[in-house]
């Protein structure tokens, strides 16, 4: 304890002095508050003891707030906002230049003024999205892990047929945790798993959603090496990006959201910083989910009626009154139907330029039975964007979007409230993609068709639909999702966190459990088409999918279900891309019968080794020789990675970087 307290001390006099002598304000005394969040102002405002109060702030023992501080990307910018806070973990891909880390709440104001400090904010923590069972199921459905999967995506068809099945090839994921990942091995239900630490070095919170994206890729291209990172906010989700890319990941899938960063924008810096890993590094293909949000999301342009026409009084939020509520579709309000009570997350987006809030728009709510009211306010937000967790205690409520006066007619904003099967909406449109790596450049969104039936051929009602729109630089819209894949699959949840995430049927349902099947299909065809870019290999995966819309792509299926066959027979057919060898002895499928790992008489962790197998991992090695020049920055702290195996976890160093003990997950 007295040594973590001398070190705040000693932080806290280090800002002092480099206020004074080195980092002279750019502006008047309160210009520092131009710079600042409303939310980390009212931390600042707020006495010591209310300042744990303030809603999305995370605080350490010590009391200090995490921070983002945006900077201009100089150097000398990034070695002094350094020492202004304890760094958790930092990015710099210009214009995305942040340092993340914990500060002082008092001395936010010195930290703002320091010179080239652009920005300073909460971090945008990871929402892991989870479709919820109103029984959760008792054990996991029967069978082998993933097996609709793998018949629908005719996986098992392709492996037969050319005795590939993802060896030579690296599949990163990010999700909700792997807590029990060894439990799963020990069933020789996943082969080792390559574990990168999140920039702080800490655990990744508890969970094993993870775990199970894990089995489905495993199920799917049993060849696959395997790598995961557990991001806590986006600044770690896009340095594990890098982390796996540099691991030697080709294929990446995500399940995460980030609702509170710019979601009207398509070059914020969140979406050119990975742009720009991607360009970097052509052959990388990025799969994320598209959500489970459609019935929960509306969006258009603001049009006013007069609450005094609708024979209502004036309605209050804060300080401001308000006289005018939206229109949706006609009705001066949305009802919000809850299954059960919750705490859900909600974002409410207006197109005023990014940083640049001149809207005074409140979001107002009326519990149907009680009449009691909540609300957020954006009067006094310094963006164009207000996201938060709100408890919902009741069944319904009905929903306004409120102003003063008209000023705000014909303003575009999006509304979204929880998903996930716990909200509806009475009136709902298209286009609920709430995360910025969806509007990347060449990601790939992935929306979700029932498997449970085996066929795959129904979109499921929860599964987001498209297009999104985007209104800055310039209004467009994107195609979402890209493709579709199937969920209602098994995995083995016993022992696990992730048992109580099954539905009654004993199946994992979602966005979350399609996009592993996704990115595992191409995981297959990248180790039989090594040397094709991300884009040829997207554009073998759209147009062999299998249409199940009047016309590819639409909102709802994108181009189709994705189709390991029908993407090796396109493949096949494109010129200077040979059909890859036949195996007349393919490799079998691996083992989901539970029991004990095999054994190893050395100290490895994972099972036998044979002949066949170690020429299988030199046959990789090989593969995966960096190609000359390739640009893979580093952004992150020093750290290390973890590889878990069998019954054991062991670090695996890497050149040119330290870090503290490795930890198991």
């Amino acid at each position: 304890m007295g040594g973590r307290f001398s070190f705040a001390r000693l932080l806290t006099r280090s800002l002092a002095v480099i206020f004074a002598v080195g980092a002279t304000p750019a502006a008047p005394a309160e210009g520092w508050r131009l710079r600042v969040s409303a939310k980390l102002q009212s931390i600042y405002d707020a006495p010591a003891a209310a300042r744990a109060s303030v809603n999305a702030a995370r605080f350490n023992a010590q009391g200090w707030v995490q921070a983002d501080v945006h900077y201009d990307c100089s150097s000398q910018a990034r070695s002094v906002i350094s020492t202004g806070l304890s760094v958790s973990s930092s990015i710099r891909l210009a214009p995305y230049c942040v340092i993340e880390g914990w500060v002082p709440p008092d001395t936010l104001a010195q930290l703002a003024s320091l010179e080239g400090v652009k920005r300073v904010s909460l971090p945008s923590y990871a929402i892991v999205p989870s479709i919820k069972a109103s029984s959760p199921a008792a054990t996991s459905a029967s069978g082998a892990i993933n097996a609709n999967g793998v018949s629908i995506l005719h996986a098992d068809q392709f492996v037969s047929k050319t005795g590939i099945n993802g060896a030579g090839v690296k599949v990163g994921v990010q999700s909700g945790g792997i807590s029990n990942v060894k439990v799963i091995q020990q069933r020789s239900e996943l082969p080792a798993v390559q574990v990168v630490l999140p920039a702080d070095g800490a655990a990744a919170p508890a969970g094993d959603e993870g775990t199970a994206l894990l089995e489905e890729i495993y199920a799917v291209a049993p060849g696959a090496s395997l790598a995961y990172c557990g991001p806590a906010t986006y600044v770690e989700y896009t340095s594990c990006l890098s982390q796996m890319i540099a691991a030697g990941a080709s294929i990446l899938v995500d399940d995460i959201i980030f609702p509170q960063q710019d979601l009207l924008s398509s070059d914020s810096p969140e979406v050119q910083a990975v742009e720009q890993l991607l360009a970097q590094n052509p052959a990388v293909v990025l799969f994320t989910a598209a959500g489970n949000y459609n019935g929960s999301y509306w969006e258009g342009p603001y049009s006013p009626v007069a609450l005094s026409a609708l024979g209502l009084s004036p309605m209050t939020c804060g300080t401001q009154t308000d006289n005018f509520v939206a229109q949706f579709d006609g009705d001066p309000n949305e009802l919000l139907t809850m299954t059960q009570p919750s705490a859900v997350p909600v974002a409410f987006a207006w197109a005023d330029p990014p940083n640049q809030n001149s809207s005074h728009f409140d979001l107002i709510w009326v519990n149907n039975d009680t009449h009691a009211q909540g609300c957020l306010s954006a009067a006094s937000a310094t963006d164009n964007l207000i996201s938060q967790s709100v408890t919902f205690s009741g069944a319904a409520f009905k929903l306004y979007v409120a102003t003063p006066d008209v000023a705000a007619a014909g303003k575009f904003f999006k509304l979204w409230i929880g998903g996930d099967g716990l909200t509806s909406l009475s009136k709902s449109t298209a286009g609920s993609i709430v995360t910025p790596q969806a509007f990347v450049t060449g990601a790939v969104t992935v929306g979700a068709v029932n498997g449970s039936d085996a066929v795959g051929n129904n979109i499921e009602p929860f599964s987001s639909r498209g297009p999104a729109t985007l209104m800055f630089p310039a209004q467009q819209q994107l195609q979402v999702p890209i493709v579709v894949a199937p969920d209602g699959i098994r995995v083995d949840a016993a022992g696990t966190y992730f048992a109580n995430s099954l539905f009654p049927d004993g199946n994992f349902y979602g966005t979350s459990a399609a996009t592993p099947n996704a990115g595992a299909v191409a995981a297959l065809l990248r180790a039989a088409y090594p040397s094709m870019s991300a884009s040829q290999l997207v554009d073998v995966l759209t147009k062999g999918a299998t249409q199940l819309g009047s016309a590819a792509p639409d909102g709802t299926f994108g181009y189709g279900r994705i189709d390991a066959m029908g993407a090796l027979n396109v493949a096949i057919s494109v010129a200077g891309n040979p059909a890859p060898p036949t195996n007349s002895t393919p490799t079998p499928p691996p083992s989901t019968q539970s029991g004990s790992p095999p054994t190893t008489t050395g100290g490895g962790g994972g099972g036998a080794i044979d002949g066949w197998m170690l020429a299988v991992a030199l046959l990789a090695l090989i593969r995966r020789r960096p190609r000359a020049g390739a640009a893979i920055p580093v952004i992150v702290p020093w750290r290390t990675s973890v590889l878990c195996g069998g019954s054991r976890c062991a670090p695996s160093w890497r050149a040119g970087r330290r870090s503290g003990p490795a930890q198991t997950q």
